[in-house]
This record gives structure tokens, C-alpha cells and sequence, in this order.
């Protein structure tokens, strides 16, 4: 392989990249949708766990508490429908 044709390939991969980077960085992020309460209510159950809901001020709490193989428990916590965290019990 003569020195012209590494230059090309050379040239050629350092275009691909910056076109992969570029295209990489202007990605939108998408956003997580809100889950329907009743999937939270039905995941919960098919996990064999227990739901609760509640709302106060215009917003729902909802809750999905279970225990993992182990035996240990933990509680999932939902406002308005998107996750916000789990907790051991």
C-alpha cells in the first residue's frame, strides 16, 4: 500500500468520524413518558406485589410494594405516573 492510499484512508476515517460525532451530539434526547396507571397497577400485580395510589394537591402518588427472589422488600414510588425511585422496605 503506497503513501497516497493510507492518506486517503486515513482522511476517509477521520470524515467518518467526525460525521459520526457530529450526528451523535445534535441527537435529541428523548424524554420518558408519564406510565398509565394502569400499568404501574398491572406490573405491580404480575410482580406479585401490592399497589397503592393516592393524590394530594392535583398530584398522584402511586406506590408498588414487593419483594425480590430473596425474600426482601421493596416499595416503587410514582408521581403523576413517571418512576422516581425504589426503597427498601
Amino acid at each position: 500500500m503506497n503513501v497516497k492510499h493510507r492518506q486517503r484512508i486515513g482522511l476517509f476515517s477521520v470524515g467518518v468520524g467526525l460525521a459520526l460525532a457530529g450526528l451523535l451530539g445534535t441527537a435529541a434526547h428523548a424524554e420518558a413518558q408519564p406510565i398509565k396507571e394502569s400499568t404501574i397497577k398491572s406490573e405491580c400485580k404480575s410482580a406479585g406485589g401490592t399497589y397503592g395510589t393516592t393524590k394530594k394537591q392535583g398530584t398522584r402518588f402511586s406506590s408498588c410494594r414487593y419483594k425480590d427472589n430473596e425474600g426482601n422488600g421493596y416499595v416503587d414510588v410514582y408521581y403523576d405516573g413517571e418512576y422516581y425511585a425504589t426503597n427498601p422496605t
